[in-house]
């Protein structure tokens, strides 16, 4: 092994030897221009490394750095006026229709009010809640029932300016599709109610937290004389389930037709999930 080193040695030596007499046969003069070329190649290249630097960034720094929006100028929101009802005994309710005609951007989480107003113009009731919006969907919003004893002369529905509305561009977003029944109607003589009754089906492979059932009633002319809403939780993936939906003390004899649609936030992770396959028959191993 120690003779392997010293020749390994003996032959540096004999190299730098080589190197040293090849150097020492040049001029005087060769061999100054010869250090300095070695010794400016270090700053030279550093240079060079910097300026290309900066001419790249500057040619392409507005087309591969900055972010660009994936969407521009999204259309409004479409809102019809406030259908505002009474069924008699003081006892109001309201509906509005709102429709995205963006056919690939959602809303989720955005906040509305619904701000009704005497003959003398002053709000005499509000009510708030937050909505979710898919692509292309067109729904009613709700008030629930609530009492008053002075008269409702106008009402108004607000929404966030078009221009502070979170717009989102989803790449996927699940599809879930709601079937409703045909719902049977019918007067209840005791206790008097109004009543409406059917089911709606799950028609996915997803679990949902919760589905929301809107009802609008129509007189013969087309007008809204009446509106509800109820929630539905934890439905299964293609479960079908009933419902019973009652206006109590009320009899509708003018009614032309009753619109019910079902609605779940498929933009909420929390809302939708994929049922336990291992709990299915395919993972019993008895057999």
């Amino acid at each position: 092994m120690s003779l392997l080193k010293d020749q390994i040695e003996l032959e540096i030596m004999e190299q730098e030897l080589k190197a040293k007499n090849a150097f020492s046969r040049h001029p005087g003069v060769l061999k100054w221009l010869m250090v300095i070329f070695v010794l400016a190649i270090i700053p030279a290249y550093y240079t060079a490394r910097s300026v290309s630097e900066k001419i790249w960034l500057n040619k392409y720094s507005q087309v591969v750095i900055s972010a660009k929006s994936s969407f521009s100028n999204p259309l409004a929101i479409i809102k019809s006026d406030v259908s505002v009802t009474s069924l008699g005994n003081n006892t109001y309710a309201a509906a509005v229709k709102i429709t995205n005609q963006n056919l690939n951007l959602s809303l989720e989480n955005v906040a509305y009010s619904f701000n009704f107003y005497n003959a003398q113009k002053q709000q005499i009731y509000s009510f708030s809640d937050k909505l979710f919006l898919l692509p292309n969907q067109s729904k009613y919003l709700t008030v629930p029932t609530f009492v008053l004893t002075d008269k409702i002369s106008y009402a108004d529905f607000q929404t966030p300016l078009p221009q502070n509305l979170p717009w989102q561009k989803r790449l996927q977003t699940p599809e879930v599709q709601l079937i409703t029944s045909i719902p049977y109607t019918s007067n209840q003589v005791s206790p008097p109610a109004f009543v409406v009754q059917g089911d709606f089906t799950n028609n996915s492979p997803y679990n949902l937290g919760k589905v929301r059932l809107t009802f609008i009633l129509f007189d013969k002319a087309g007008k809204i004389i009446g509106s509800s809403q109820r929630n539905e939780l934890s439905i299964a993936a293609y479960e079908r389930r009933a419902y019973n939906q009652i206006w109590p003390n009320t009899a509708v004899n003018n009614l032309g037709h009753v619109e019910v649609t079902a609605d779940t936030d498929t933009l909420d992770p929390n809302n939708i999930s994929v049922p336990d396959s291992s709990n299915g028959p395919a993972s019993d191993l008895s057999r």
